[in-house]
């Protein structure tokens, strides 16, 4: 019995020892296990962050993307805004009144040389003959000289204490005149701003639907306030939109023609319009001087200057008229006059025209004045039907031209085939491109009755496609052409034109820094003094031509 139980006590130790083991083991799996499960559990999120889907990946660029794009938007916006005065009209007779007003030369001088600046200094003066303590005044002025067809614009700096200097570049000798013109009064000017974005447009559309055997028409717009069912027409590239009441019945794709309307809307005051009755448009200032003589002085210079290119910056003023042909003060021109200068320039090529009827100008030029082209299937002249897209051949010299309006909105108050529209944008996105092709493009006169943040999202989204077309072919030509002034009796508050000066200021900032040609037409009405909407003679002389030595050179 004494021999068993020593044998036992043996083994005793062992077996504890055993079982401790086992069960250390057993619960260090548990504690690994538990540990593993925890860690995996709170890692869990991030390794979600850190796989997402490519599509996932995309839609937040395309997010990210789509807020720098409002925020562009917004600072360009707030950039014009900032100009625009503060001055709340209660009482007529204390606007700016262009009659009471003086102009006189600042520092005048015994002598004036070409090359300097001559200043000449505005004083503002309400109808009761009181000074003006304060600035926004929509001023136009010019330098000329009649006899010898000379001129040009005048950059006016605002003192923001009622009075302003006007520099004007002096670029030839001889007799020369001053015009300063009181456009506008500041109260007008903060009267229109508030206007204009007091709703989504002061001009209003209808939409024609056909199918089969129905035809319907409904109204149409950048936004409808309706609780009818809306058909939405969306860019989703650009996220350019606008909606039409759907017509019962009828699918939303039957959108066939589209014509505009205008709504007879105005967001002026009593007081307000009385600001814009024609007799205070356009008012000129009283002077107390006549005319300067100006010299070729001893010691003036010339400086060379290369020819005009794709890319180069504009100032203000770009040029001057003299004897009636347009000189750009930063290059050379080539002065294109004949059937031989156009011809010799587009041989060979594709001219693509996008815009509206100020660029359809060129095609009538081609057409029905120079006659270097012929239209294709288009059989009318002048204006008629000229919402239409236009082609037009010279088989001999291999020559294509196009013209193609820019897209919705336009003014045309006949209903137009809509179906083949495409914003200027897409139709970019289109083109091949490349060194035999040359892309004029415009737009403004149709888009001064809306908000001013729907033509600065249209002028960025064609920015971004001229740059799209540049990467894939470096080669082609584009110019872009701002938009001109137009006729004194236009409805000032629907298509007047400050609507068109704040979008031509747009233009300059969004095509600043682009490998394009900038034709700044508005400087050159402005310096013609043209009230045309289709500017005339030498002044569409200098417009086309300085298109086309940039197309050419």
């Amino acid at each position: 019995m004494g021999g068993i139980g020593r044998k036992t006590s043996f083994h005793v130790p062992l077996l504890l020892a055993a079982a401790f083991v086992l069960g250390f083991l057993w619960h260090y799996n548990i504690v690994q296990n538990h540990l593993m499960n925890v860690f995996q559990t709170c890692s869990q999120p991030d390794m979600q962050m850190k796989t997402l889907s490519v599509n996932e990946e995309l839609a937040l660029k395309k997010e990210k993307a789509r807020n720098e794009f409002k925020i562009k938007i917004n600072e360009i916006f707030i950039k014009i805004q900032n100009l625009i005065p503060n001055s709340t009209c209660t009482f007529f007779n204390r606007t700016t009144s262009g009659k009471k007003s003086i102009a006189f030369i600042r520092d005048p001088r015994t002598q004036y040389c070409t090359g300097e600046d001559l200043v000449v200094q505005l004083d503002m003066y309400d109808h009761l003959g009181n000074r003006k303590t304060y600035g926004g005044d929509f001023i136009r002025p010019r330098l000329f000289s009649p006899d010898l067809g000379a001129s040009v614009s005048g950059r006016v700096d605002d003192l923001n204490n009622g009075s302003y200097h006007i520099h004007f570049p002096l670029h030839w000798e001889g007799k020369v005149q001053v015009s300063a013109m009181l456009f506008h009064p500041s109260e007008g000017i903060s009267a229109l701003w508030r206007s204009r974005h007091s709703s989504l447009g002061v001009l209003g559309f209808q939409g024609k639907f056909v199918y089969l055997d129905k035809v319907a028409s409904t109204q149409c717009g950048f936004m409808l306030n309706t609780d009818e069912e809306v058909c939405e027409y969306l860019d989703p590239e650009d996220e350019e939109a606008f909606y039409c009441i759907k017509p019962p019945g009828l699918p939303c794709d039957c959108l066939t023609d589209m014509r505009a309307i205008d709504l007879g809307v105005s967001y002026l005051t009593n007081e307000e319009k009385n600001i814009f009755q024609r007799s205070n448009i356009a008012v000129e200032i009283p002077q107390n001087f006549k005319y300067i003589d100006v010299a070729t002085c001893q010691g003036s210079t010339t400086t060379n200057k290369a020819k005009c290119a794709t890319g180069m910056t504009s100032p203000f003023p770009s040029g001057y008229f003299y004897k009636n042909i347009w000189y750009p003060v930063y290059c050379n021109m080539t002065l294109y006059t004949t059937a031989d200068n156009y011809t010799k320039c587009l041989k060979g090529k594709k001219l693509f025209l996008i815009g509206d009827s100020t660029l359809r100008q060129y095609i009538m030029h081609f057409t029905e004045g120079i006659k270097i082209i012929n239209y294709f299937t288009y059989h009318e002249r002048q204006w008629a039907h000229w919402q239409k897209t236009l082609t037009a051949l010279n088989m001999e010299h291999d020559i294509y031209v196009s013209y193609k309006r820019h897209g919705f909105p336009l003014e045309c108050f006949d209903f137009y085939y809509f179906k083949e529209d495409r914003y200027t944008s897409r139709q970019i996105d289109h083109k091949a491109g490349g060194k035999d092709t040359i892309i004029a493009i415009t737009m403004g006169q149709h888009f001064r009755q809306f908000p001013l943040q729907l033509y600065i999202r249209r002028a960025l989204n064609i920015r971004r496609a001229i740059e799209r077309l540049l990467l894939r072919s470096p080669d082609t030509k584009v110019i872009i052409k701002t938009e001109n002034t137009r006729e004194m009796t236009a409805p000032v508050e629907r298509i007047g034109d400050f609507h068109g000066y704040t979008q031509y200021l747009v233009m300059k900032e969004v095509f600043h820094g682009i490998n394009v040609g900038f034709v700044d037409a508005w400087d050159m009405s402005v310096s013609s003094a043209t009230s045309n909407v289709h500017p005339p003679g030498y002044t569409l002389q200098g417009i086309m031509s300085l298109t086309f030595t940039f197309a050419c050179y």
